[in-house]
């Protein structure tokens, strides 16, 4: 499986479901996130999807959005349940 990933151009917070909808079997990377009271996920802006977590990353694209104006960060994996037992499978191959 080749790694890919794209930068977003979201300007405004999308909640989960916004996001699983545009992004869905993607990893998705969030800046400026904000969280409930109980320290669930609200919304974020979504700035990279890619085919695996941290695609892109040896290209240092996420060097950029360690800066204090990208706030919080975090990660959705919106993979399908059978993706995940794929990408088990080659880990395992190759251990």
């Amino acid at each position: 499986m080749e790694v890919s990933y794209k930068l977003l151009n979201h300007k405004e917070p999308l909640t989960e479901a916004e996001i699983e909808k545009l992004y869905d079997d993607n990893w998705v990377f969030i800046v400026n996130v904000q969280y409930s009271d109980k320290g669930e996920f609200v919304s974020g802006i979504p700035v990279v999807c890619g085919n695996c977590a941290y695609a892109g990353a040896s290209a240092g694209i996420y060097d950029q959005f360690d800066a204090v104006e990208y706030g919080e960060h975090t990660e959705l994996y919106l993979f399908k349940p059978e993706l995940f037992t794929i990408l088990e499978k080659m880990r395992e191959a190759h251990a």
